[in-house]
């Protein structure tokens, strides 16, 4: 099913239009959980809930990469080769140290955000590009489920197929 966005309005809308709809008999379970969902949309996340779930994303990245090239990630350890940066601070998400950097040509910002903001996400991360190196996206929405998506450049991944 696709998804639709509603502005609070229409949500609003929708709830006393089934709550009408069931003033003289039970409402149905269904008709519950649709009240529930627009209700739940409406909440914002706490700013450390959202730091929490930015943070998690940078981790699993950092693992990841880590894994392909055979080495451990910890967060701690200052002479990790990956690290994940530290919230709220410029520049990319993930930072490679010495082989590691020369090895793994990509910088990469991590979003994970329930709303896409994509040209906003591309232009971050070409602005935290350094020179002679390849930006990605990787992001993670959990509406769309499964494991997180990377976004690059056409030229990126040309590169990558010829490979």
């Amino acid at each position: 099913m696709k998804e639709i966005k509603f502005d609070k309005d229409e949500a609003e809308f929708i709830k006393d239009l089934i709550q009408e709809n069931y003033l003289e008999i039970p409402m149905p379970k269904f008709a519950n959980k649709i009240i529930g969902k627009l209700e739940r949309a409406e909440k914002k996340i706490k700013t450390s809930s959202a730091k929490g779930k930015g943070r998690n994303l940078q981790y699993w990245v950092c693992e990841r990469i880590a894994g392909m090239f055979g080495i451990k990630f910890v967060q701690s350890d200052d002479t990790c080769l990956v690290h994940s940066r530290e919230m709220g601070q410029r520049g990319t998400d993930i930072c490679l140290r010495g082989e590691l950097y020369d090895k793994f040509p990509y910088d990469i910002e991590c979003k994970a955000q329930e709303s896409l903001s994509i040209p906003d996400w591309v232009r971050q991360a070409r602005a935290n590009t350094k020179e002679g190196r390849k930006w990605l996206v990787v992001f993670k929405k959990q509406t769309i489920g499964g494991e997180p998506l990377v976004l690059m450049d056409w030229s990126t991944f040309e590169e990558l197929f010829k490979k």
